[in-house]
C-alpha cells in the first residue's frame, strides 16, 4: 500500500532537513595576559679604581721621590749592589733633608769606604726599559776618591749597563758604558756646576743614541748599540762618594 504524505507534512520535512543540526558554538577565545614587566634592578654600585702602586703613575712612566718612605730605610723596590766591590757595600738610605727638591726626604748614601774599583748600585727591580727618559736630581755630598753620580738604565746585571755620571772633583759629566764589570768611556764634557748645590740630570735615548741634558742643558750626546736590550734603572756613584738623590722618574720617550 502507497502512503500519500499530504503536502502539509511534505513542507514541514523539507524545513527540518534544510535546518540540519544546529551550529556548534565557538570555543571561548582564551583570555590574554600580557606578562608582568620585570622589576628594575638597581645600578651596581661604581666600582672604586685600583690605586697605582706607590710612585706608579702608569705602566711606562714611574716617579720616586722618596717623600712617604721611612727615614734610615732603603725605599720600598730598591735594591743594593754593587759592582766590583769588595763585600762591603755602601750604606744607602732615606735621609731628611730640608734642602732636598721635594720635602721632606732624599735618598741615597750616607757612608762608604769603598776605593776606586767599586761601584755602588740602588737598581729599581721590576723595571725593565730600553728607550728611556729618566731623570733625578742629584746633590754631591763627601768623598776623597770620587764624587757625584747619576742614573743607570739597561741594566742586565751589576756588570752590564748604561751610565751617566757628573763629577764635581774633575768637572765634567760623560757617558760610560759596564760590561763584564769594566767601565769604558763613551763621551764627555767639561762644565762648572755648583758643587754644593742640587743638580737635575735627564738622560734620553732612541736606540743608540743617548743625550744627557744638565739643568736643562743639553750637554752631550753619543751613541753605542752594544747593550741594546731592555734593562732596569737605578743610580750611581763610584768608591766613596756619598751622593743624594731625588724625585727619581722614568718613562718611555
Amino acid at each position: 500500500m502507497i502512503t500519500r504524505t499530504s503536502p502539509a507534512s511534505l513542507g514541514l520535512l523539507l524545513l527540518l532537513s534544510a535546518c540540519g543540526d544546529p551550529p556548534a558554538k565557538a570555543a571561548p577565545t582564551p583570555e590574554t595576559k600580557t606578562p608582568a614587566e620585570p622589576e628594575a634592578k638597581a645600578d651596581p654600585a661604581p666600582q672604586a679604581e685600583a690605586e697605582p702602586e706607590p710612585g706608579q703613575t702608569n705602566a711606562h712612566a714611574r716617579t720616586w721621590t722618596f717623600d712617604d718612605a721611612v727615614a734610615g730605610q732603603i725605599p720600598a723596590g730598591f735594591r743594593i749592589t754593587e759592582t766590583g766591590g769588595a763585600g762591603t757595600p755602601a750604606t744607602w738610605e732615606v735621609v731628611a733633608d730640608p734642602s732636598a727638591p721635594t720635602q721632606p726626604n732624599a735618598f741615597g748614601i750616607t757612608k762608604t769606604d769603598n776605593g776606586k774599583g767599586t761601584f755602588n748600585l740602588a737598581l729599581v727591580e721590576g723595571t725593565r726599559y730600553g728607550d728611556v727618559d729618566i731623570s733625578v736630581m742629584v746633590k754631591s755630598g763627601t768623598g776623597e776618591l770620587d764624587r757625584g753620580g747619576g742614573p743607570v738604565w739597561r741594566v742586565q746585571s751589576e756588570s752590564d749597563y748604561y751610565i751617566a755620571r757628573w763629577n764635581p772633583l774633575e768637572n765634567n759629566a760623560r757617558f760610560y758604558i759596564v760590561q763584564g764589570g769594566v767601565r769604558t768611556a763613551l763621551a764627555k764634557v767639561d762644565l762648572e756646576l755648583d758643587p754644593e748645590a742640587w743638580h737635575s740630570m735627564r738622560v734620553v735615548t732612541e736606540g743608540p743614541r743617548m743625550e744627557l741634558f744638565i739643568d736643562d742643558q743639553p750637554v752631550l750626546t753619543t751613541n753605542d748599540s752594544a747593550l741594546a736590550e731592555p734593562g732596569m734603572i737605578g743610580l750611581w756613584t763610584k768608591a766613596d762618594a756619598a751622593t743624594l738623590f731625588d724625585d727619581l722618574s722614568v718613562a718611555e720617550p
